[in-house]
């Protein structure tokens, strides 16, 4: 590699003397380093729960907005394209000047833009959803002829009134959250490259691993209390407080149900804002030691301040020198296409539990949260851990990642085993009468048992019918009457459940959609276990993974090399990931919800056996394809640090004066 002879040789420590370990001890105990060390540590932390929080409330997004998956995948992407706006520049532009205080601006305007996101939801009105049982007092939901009355008419005029209201309050609020989420983005650019390059400069060698593997374990935790913020939130209504909680008639596992998105928002952004204060009272750099040299400390390149002009200057040659290595366009190329997969685990995983086992998303981000992230927690630090442990050189860190990346793919292979049948409801995955499969739910919606009640087909207010089969509203179930009031009603002289030779004393139906199999909560449980396995032995290859972006290249390329590393992240993995699965998602939708005045909302009910296989078949293919780059990478490395072995050894035998310096302090 050019400008880096000794790049594939022992890591640094080992060919330290005496003399220069206790110089580097002495910078590693730095007080400063270690506050420095601190407070990158609780920006990890903030940032990292609110992107938990972010994946959490994918689903109550769709529902309180009405979008699909796709849209969705926008708005989480945000995040990435503020990213990509700043990133090549700040990790560039950024390691001339004070990084302490481009680090605290960046999070005080990451702190600003998640509390931007919650914004609409105090600017739009109530959230209104469909529903057969609201009560009589109840102004704030859309509600239809709860049963099969014939009276077309009153239904029409109740679908106008509705319309008309819809239009009058409804607007694309929507548009705030993708934007606050870009200045997340945007804040977050400097934190990464910035702060691990600071901390590569005056950490020892041998314990910058220890260190960065430390950061990212505090910053694993962002993501437990992330996803506890989430379950808590998406048990709350999300106009609490607002509304009368009894005229609520539907509950967390509804599909309808919308938690409290907005108020994970507030509470994440409001700490993060103090975070970034106390950065701006660090030095530029740390002080020299008086063992250390003047000329190898690296402070030496930030005392003298530099023109942006002359700093521009060598950025064209300072790119081109780390594009054209192949080892780093290998690296850059296994890196895109894990993070594709990467991607879609931490945005989908949530919206993949609930559908596929038919939990609530207050029960699913819980148990997330306490499961999966103390094993990546776990992972990370061991991870750093051993690479101090074992003084891994470049080629046992690419060693290292590669067997925990391949045991983790192997590992994955039992997910697709674990699955759920589809509920069986009429007219969208089963026929009324369960004879053969549905081929078009849109036409099997209508049957001879509920053709006369004119029952309109955006509707979705599911009940659950005494022969356990779940219909899409009560009107749908033929239901003539009811009894009770709120979530208590229950509806009677269902016609759709006494064509099932049931008598009419046995033909009622109560809110909801009827309960799944009875192991499926069980094998919800056995995925959530495999799945803290499988990220706990990924994570052991995390430290390794950004230890070779900082390896593979010359030392004052560090910080850009990182920049451009999470640059193609973004652009070729974490913008269009969520995105173009989000659209896959919606293709597998059965029953969309519809809007009051025309167009598609959020999807109600998925096939969830094509869902499983496009969810778990896509991650699993990219994790096959870019551990076949990283055995190449692995492989290219080796060839290079067994050429340097013959080149010393040739050295050795043209130079035999020259003693090896590992064994000028060697006592006689």
């Amino acid at each position: 590699m050019e400008g880096s002879p000794d790049m594939f040789t022992e890591p640094r420590p080992m060919e330290y003397s005496g003399h220069n370990q206790k110089t580097s001890q002495a910078k590693c105990c730095s007080p400063t380093l270690k506050t420095f060390i601190s407070l990158l540590a609780f920006c990890y932390f903030t940032k990292s729960l609110t992107g938990a929080y972010t994946k959490s409330t994918i689903t109550q997004i769709e529902r309180r907005f009405e979008i699909p998956s796709s849209t969705a995948g926008i708005i989480n992407s945000g995040f990435e394209m503020g990213n990509l706006l700043v990133i090549t520049v700040v990790s560039y532009f950024g390691a001339k000047f004070h990084r302490a205080k481009i680090i605290g601006a960046g999070v005080l305007l990451m702190g600003t833009g998640t509390l931007i996101m919650a914004l609409p939801h105090f600017i739009m009105g109530r959230y209104k959803y469909n529903t057969d049982a609201a009560l009589t007092n109840d102004a704030d939901n859309f509600t239809v002829s709860s049963t099969c009355s014939f009276d077309t008419k009153n239904t029409v005029q109740q679908l106008v009134s509705g319309c008309l209201k819809e239009q009058a309050e409804s607007s694309p609020m929507w548009v705030i959250v993708p934007f606050g989420n870009i200045l997340r983005g945007i804040g977050e650019a400097s934190i990464g490259p910035l702060g691990m390059s600071f901390i590569d400069d005056y950490a020892h060698p041998e314990n910058s691993a220890f260190y960065i593997g430390c950061l990212n374990t505090l910053g694993v935790t962002g993501p437990f209390f992330g996803y506890l913020l989430g379950s808590l939130c998406a048990n709350l209504y999300v106009d609490i407080g607002l509304v009368n909680q009894e005229s609520v008639t539907i509950t967390p596992q509804d599909s309808r149900w919308v938690g409290a998105w907005w108020l994970g928002y507030v509470v994440s952004g409001l700490l993060t804002l103090p975070a970034a204060l106390p950065l701006w009272f660090l030095p530029r750099a740390l002080p020299e030691s008086p063992q250390t040299s003047t000329l190898d400390h690296p402070s030496n390149q930030h005392k003298d301040t530099l023109s942006i002009t002359e700093i521009a200057k060598d950025f064209g040659p300072s790119l081109k020198r780390l594009l054209t290595s192949v080892d780093y366009l290998l690296y850059l190329a296994y890196s895109v296409l894990a993070f594709n997969a990467f991607a879609i685990v931490v945005t989908y995983t949530p919206k993949y539990l609930e559908q596929q086992f038919g939990q609530s998303a207050s029960k699913t981000n819980f148990l997330i949260g306490v499961t999966s992230v103390p094993g990546v927690a776990l992972g990370v630090f061991l991870s750093g851990w051993i690479v101090k442990r074992f003084k891994l050189s470049l080629l046992g860190s690419a060693r290292l990642m590669f067997l925990c990346f391949v045991t983790s793919l192997v590992c994955s292979m039992p997910f697709f085993a674990l699955s759920c049948k589809n509920t069986d409801v009429a007219g969208v995955t089963v026929p009324y009468q369960r004879s053969i499969d549905v081929q078009d739910a849109s036409h099997d919606l209508l049957t001879s048992c509920n053709a006369h009640c004119g029952c309109p087909n955006f509707q979705w207010d599911p009940v659950c019918g005494q022969n356990g089969m779940t219909y899409i509203s009560p009107c749908h179930a033929g239901c003539n009457s009811t009894q009770g009031a709120g979530q208590n009603m229950t509806f009677r002289s269902c016609k759709c459940i006494q064509s099932w030779g049931l008598t009419s004393g046995n033909s009622s139906a109560v809110l909801g959609q009827c309960s799944r199999e009875s192991n499926c909560t069980k094998m919800f449980y056995i995925y959530l276990a495999l799945q803290s396995l499988v990220f706990f032995v990924y994570s052991l290859g995390t430290v390794p993974l950004l230890l070779i972006s900082l390896r593979i290249v010359d030392p004052a390329l560090k910080s850009l090399s990182v920049g451009i590393f999470m640059l193609a992240l973004r652009v070729f993995g974490g913008i269009p990931a969520p995105i173009f699965f989000g659209a896959l998602i919606d293709s597998t939708c059965l029953k969309w919800g519809q809007k009051k005045c025309g167009g598609s909302g959020a999807c109600r009910i998925y096939d969830i056996e094509t869902f499983r296989y496009l969810f778990l078949g896509l991650i699993c293919s990219f994790k096959a394809f870019s551990n076949i780059l990283l055995w190449i990478l692995v492989t290219k490395i080796k060839r290079n640090v067994h050429s340097d072995k013959e080149m010393s050894k040739d050295t050795e035998l043209q130079h035999p004066g020259i003693c090896d310096p590992k064994q000028e302090n060697t006592p006689m």
